[in-house]
């Protein structure tokens, strides 16, 4: 077989050869191919014009890593193979728009779709057998968290893993933001395996880094996750866009759920009616098929037939950049539960019955380092506390705990009549300090 070749812009070559090559065959499977049609980075596209790129350069990506990391803890190549393939289908589940469809038709996550994918759809299947027999099993046990060594799946699923790692990098670079710089070398150079003691059992060894030797790449790695999370990920714009998109397929949903829902996202119907869905079907979504749909619930595009006023209107406003506004709130989460009701009061004098579907409160969180124990990472030869998590570390470091920005997110005609509720609370919050 020839070898297989991809020029990346973050990692310069991305080669598939030798003991990797088999693993190329798994690229030119539909599941694989699906996320060259799904966006990395959901609807930053609408502020930072460049975060075009897709899912597909992202698993490249991350297999890229994972064979650099693999290599530097010279793996038993059983091992290593099984964290190579597991980080270049980790993406494989993801609906359309990623995580903000998985908001609305939550029966399922990416990685219990991802799961479904690789021991349902044939032809990922036969091909996870040609490369080892019981495979799909065994990357199904990888989403499961039942995988051993523990280590292994931490690599592909942690703080600190190659899914983070590629991606930081990458939607700094196609974003443009310089916020996502940061020293993968020395962190890859950092990374040990080593026997944790309150791990114990009949699997000791866990991910470790080493404190003197790479603690300030990790905490470089920290602080420019942190950034892209408060400027990037989390921009107001782009949570705006998010809920607009959230808020027009729960009203798609609730039609469904009546009956009564407009044709072009028959799959997504079922789904919200709560319908097992094949992963045949599943594996037809991605974001161009959303995007035919909204075009023609928008009436841009396909027949001119009688549709929801308020499906009609949300789509609209979605596909020509009609983007709801937003009112920062700070953190002060008391403050924003005073103000919800009296923001809703306003909406439903201008929506009606419909208010709800033109406003929300968001909470979202700027980055989520308070690790589960399986994800958790440990840091070693630390000279205050010996073996000690990287989450009590976090504890000491100027990057604190994560915090919240709470934002009214509300379509624009509100926004006159709301600024004088939400200047009167952010007074009251600013006397009370």
């Amino acid at each position: 077989m020839k070898d297989r070749v991809f020029r990346d812009p973050v990692h310069g070559l991305v080669e598939l050869k030798g003991e990797d090559r088999p693993i190329a065959e798994l690229i030119d499977t539909l599941a694989m191919q699906r996320l060259r049609r799904i966006k990395q980075m959901g609807f930053a596209w609408l502020v930072y014009p460049g975060a075009e790129h897709s899912r597909f350069g992202h698993a490249l990506g991350a297999f890229h890593i994972a064979q650099r990391v693999t290599r530097r803890l010279e793996l038993d190549p059983k091992i290593a193979q099984h964290v190579k393939v597991a980080a270049l289908l980790h993406d494989i589940g993801h609906g359309p728009f990623s995580h903000a469809f998985e908001h609305v038709f939550s029966g399922q996550n990416h990685e219990g779709w991802g799961a479904r994918i690789a021991t349902e759809d044939p032809e990922l299947v036969e091909a996870l057998e040609t490369l080892e027999p019981g495979l799909p099993a065994t990357l199904k046990s990888f989403w499961g968290k039942d995988y051993k060594p523990h280590f292994a799946r931490k690599l592909v699923s942690s703080q600190l893993d190659v899914d983070r790692l590629d991606y930081l990098l990458r939607d700094g670079h196609y974003s443009g933001a310089g916020y996502a710089t940061y020293d993968l070398d020395w962190i890859i150079h950092a990374i040990q395996v080593a026997p944790i003691h309150d791990r114990g059992g009949d699997d000791p060894l866990d991910l470790v880094v080493d404190y003197r030797r790479g603690m300030y790449a990790v905490e470089q790695y920290l602080f420019a996750r942190s950034y892209m999370y408060a400027q990037v990920y989390h921009h107001k714009t782009v949570r705006a866009a998010e809920w607009l998109f959230i808020k027009t397929l729960e009203r798609f949903a609730e039609l469904a759920r009546q009956g009564n829902e407009p044709p072009g996202l028959e799959i997504g119907a079922a789904m919200a009616r709560g319908t097992t869905v094949p992963v045949s079907d599943y594996l037809r979504l991605h974001d161009v098929t959303l995007t035919v749909a909204l075009d023609r619930w928008a009436g841009i595009e396909g027949p001119r037939t009688p549709i929801d006023p308020v499906l009609h209107d949300l789509a609209n406003r979605l596909v020509r950049r009609k983007l709801f506004k937003t009112f920062d709130l700070g953190d002060d989460r008391p403050m924003a539960e005073r103000l919800w009701p009296q923001a809703l009061e306003v909406a439903q004098r201008r929506f009606g019955a419909a208010a709800a579907s033109y406003l929300h409160l968001d909470t979202a969180r700027h980055a989520a380092y308070l690790a589960s124990d399986d994800e958790e990472l440990h840091v070693i030869d630390h000279p205050k506390y010996g073996a000690v998590t990287l989450s009590r570390l976090l504890e000491d470091m100027p990057l604190g705990q994560p915090t919240a920005t709470i934002r009214l997110v509300c379509a624009p005609e509100l926004v006159d009549d709301l600024r004088p509720l939400v200047d009167q609370e952010l007074g009251r919050g600013r006397g009370r300090k």
